[in-house]
């Protein structure tokens, strides 16, 4: 599967962890980590490709996941931090959906002898125009840009930000839609074993149901952080993109303007209190 839908279910594994442990700083591992395994293979296979081919090697073994829990599990024991398992759940996720139980020798290494190497003439080039082509791929990426832009918009009230609440919710909404017809369609079509689909012409049929149900669940997601934000109250925790709502800020920036530099000053807190929620 191709790079922005690795980093697109990576989103998703980071605002899992934000939404169950309040912890922010989860998205952006959770999208490393979902690319890490190419970072790791394509460097190696662009440097020397005619060892290591097309790049399913050291960062797509089972190994180098269970490494990453492991350190993972060590830190969140002995320093309470969740950065290094929410990269490794990303690495597991990048290679569930490569589907690397279709390449055993590499997903196994060590034990199924050495790495299984497939020479591909300007591989990435090739692999550039692919990413381009791919209308599945322009659409995780617009999925992705909305999930990082609304989870680090400016949070205090005192800092204008050019990203409202509007803008930020219309975002969720028309992305919603488009990832959700996209992963009807490449659902439909995987599960009729069929290839060539209009929106990942390369996927193969488990490929495509894989990729339709990643951009199945982030529509739900989206649609979800949306309703979160047109209808929450502040006082439930939010993984919508602040740790207030989005009603809450933009209410804390209105009183600011309104009042204006020679009027009264808004003080520099959050607005957290309801009485202070437009209903």
């Amino acid at each position: 599967m191709f790079i922005f839908a690795h980093v697109f279910l990576g989103a998703l594994i980071g605002l899992g962890f934000w939404h169950l442990f309040g912890d922010r700083r989860a998205l952006l591992p959770g999208i490393f980590g979902a690319v890490l395994p190419d970072i790791i293979d394509k460097s190696f296979a662009l440097l020397l490709p005619g060892i290591f081919g097309s790049g399913r090697m050291l960062g797509h073994t089972l190994l180098s996941v269970s490494l990453t829990f492991i350190a993972g599990f060590f830190l969140l024991r002995y320093h309470r931090t969740l950065i290094i398992v929410a990269i490794a759940c990303g690495v597991l996720s990048h290679q569930i959906l490569d589907a690397m139980w279709t390449l055993p020798a590499a997903w196994y290494f060590p034990f199924m002898g050495p790495f299984p190497v497939t020479i591909i003439q300007d591989y990435v080039w090739r692999y550039f125009l692919l990413e381009i082509s791919t209308p599945s791929e322009w659409i995780f990426g617009i999925g992705s840009l909305v999930i990082v832009a609304g989870g680090f918009r400016p949070v205090e009230v005192h800092r204008e930000t050019l990203l409202t609440l509007r803008h930020i919710t219309t975002a969720r909404d028309m992305t919603a839609l488009l990832l959700g017809l996209m992963g009807l369609y490449l659902l439909v079509y995987g599960l009729a074993t069929a290839s060539g689909a209009f929106f990942a012409p390369t996927y193969d049929p488990v490929t495509a149901v894989m990729a339709g149900c990643v951009a199945l669940s982030g529509a739900l997601v989206l649609v979800k952080m949306a309703w979160n934000a047109r209808y929450s109250n502040g006082e439930s925790p939010s993984y919508i993109g602040v740790q207030n709502s989005d009603a809450d800020l933009n209410k804390g920036i209105s009183l600011k303007k309104a009042n204006g530099p020679g009027g009264i000053r808004t003080p520099d807190i959050r607005v957290r209190s309801p009485a202070l929620c437009p209903s």
